[in-house]
């Protein structure tokens, strides 16, 4: 897709598309990406992509049958075979005793917000990201240590039609870049994300990382156990994601696996989270899967478990719940997901977090991270370029890498500060708003050789 459609072209291409169904309910949905990719490893550019797609997807409904299908082509002949394909799936399904109803316009209530898409992110240059690659391999080389990463910048024309009155539409973009630089004996990493190219501060990246790097640079070993803890960023929003999978969900509450316990406080009074698709302090999605307008959803209230966001399957498995228009497209399975949350920030810097600490550890991010006990948030995994020791109120050491298995929710419950600023980092599909966090107590229960 070298070209953006536009709204009237591919409204009409998908209406077009409902006039060949022949079953009870039928939903079309359109996918166009434009993703232009620079990836450098070993202080060098070695690959820059550019790759355009679309996709229909079609949902056909005979009573609670289900069927679906899919294709790349956007001729009409190849939408109409889609649409019988997805016919001939659906009635050789059995009935699905939960669904009710694909949504319909009384789901979307509320005005879909619009903006044109930033011309310089959906029509990357690549000159631009080789500039950014380019920066962080020379600081690297002039520290003696190795840079690799990517730099992508995202263009989207999203669409979903259906046959009882959703018409949705909406372009966006987004930029992403990460890097690990890598010494001898330890790393750093910088990351950054934004709906705009231009805004990503590919400086301030490699700054992070290689003075990071340079940091962490022949660590010492510490016992494992629990320790205060500083969560950057980036920990922060990989802990965040997971408890979106693992319990913010409807489904999950349903099918009570969830930790979220409504009414209760099960968390710092500092922590307050919600999910909202139309900030454009994120990646704005303003509709679902669906073609359902999202809806702020208040999930954490000053550490109170407050709501769960919905699709139309989950709203209709209960009496008196509204859909809140965050279908994943994944109905039955994953559920409803929040995909755009964010974390109100604290009143604190990072410096006057650190000084606050005795005896603790700065975690970086975390990786290779896997839930254990859904019901309890309980996760495991890696702490990973850069953790460092904290004494007497200063980054003193770097420290070798741990094991964790923790609670997220318990974590988040021991919360005595967060910080004023907040980075944009990648949700599973959009992009979460995070600020750093003063955790009195983390578990690590095992220590690594590196």
């Amino acid at each position: 897709m070298s070209e953006i459609l536009g709204r009237d072209k591919v409204i009409q291409l998908l209406q077009d598309g409902l006039d060949y169904a022949k079953a009870d309910q039928t939903e079309i949905t359109f996918g166009g990406t434009r993703q232009s990719l620079t990836r450098f490893a070993n202080n060098y550019i070695h690959q820059n992509v550019n790759e355009s797609n679309t996709s229909i997807r079609v949902r056909s409904v005979f009573g609670r049958k289900i069927g679906a299908a899919s294709t790349n082509r956007l001729d009409p002949e190849a939408i109409k075979d889609t649409i019988k394909m997805a016919e001939q799936i659906a009635r050789l399904q059995v009935e699905d005793p939960d669904f009710i109803s694909l949504p319909g316009p009384d789901s979307n209530e509320g005005e879909l917000s619009f903006s044109e898409p930033d011309q310089a992110t959906y029509f990357s240059d690549p000159q631009l990201r080789a500039d950014g690659a380019g920066v962080i391999c020379r600081k690297a080389i002039e520290a003696g240590l190795t840079a690799a990463g990517a730099f992508d910048s995202t263009g989207t024309e999203q669409a979903v039609v259906n046959s009882l009155g959703i018409a949705s539409y909406y372009q966006g973009t987004s930029s992403h870049l990460n890097t690990v630089v890598m010494g001898e004996a330890g790393s750093g990493w910088g990351e950054r994300l934004s709906r705009k190219v231009g805004l990503i501060d590919y400086k301030a990246v490699a700054d992070e990382a290689v003075g990071k790097a340079l940091r962490s640079q022949s660590p010492i070993a510490l016992d494992p156990g629990e320790y205060e803890v500083i969560l950057e960023e980036y920990a922060v929003a990989e802990i965040l994601n997971y408890m979106s999978y693992l319990g913010f969900g409807a489904l999950s509450l349903q099918e009570e696996r969830s930790f979220m316990q409504l009414g209760r406080q099960i968390m710092s009074p500092l922590v307050s989270i919600y999910d909202d698709g139309h900030n454009p302090e994120g990646i704005v999605s303003p509709f679902d899967a669906e073609g359902v307008y999202r809806r702020r959803v208040n999930l954490i209230e000053k550490g109170i478990a407050n709501a769960v966001v919905y699709d139309s399957y989950t709203t209709n498995r209960e009496i008196g719940k509204h859909n809140t228009g965050h279908s994943s497209g994944i109905q039955g399975d994953v559920g409803p997901l929040p995909l755009n949350m964010f974390i109100e920030a604290g009143n604190k810097s990072k410096e006057d977090m650190i000084k606050s600490i005795k005896r603790g550890l700065w975690v970086t991010r975390f990786h290779y991270v896997n839930p254990l006990v859904p019901e309890k948030a309980v996760l495991t995994g890696m702490t990973r370029d850069g953790t460092f020791l904290i004494e007497n109120g200063e980054i003193t050491r770097p420290v070798k890498n741990f094991r964790f298995t923790q609670s997220a929710v318990e974590a988040f419950n021991e919360v005595v500060a967060l910080s004023r600023d907040r980075k944009l980092l990648p949700s599973f599909a959009f992009g979460n708003l995070v600020p750093a966090m003063h955790c009195r107590r983390f578990t690590f229960n095992s220590a690594t050789a590196f």
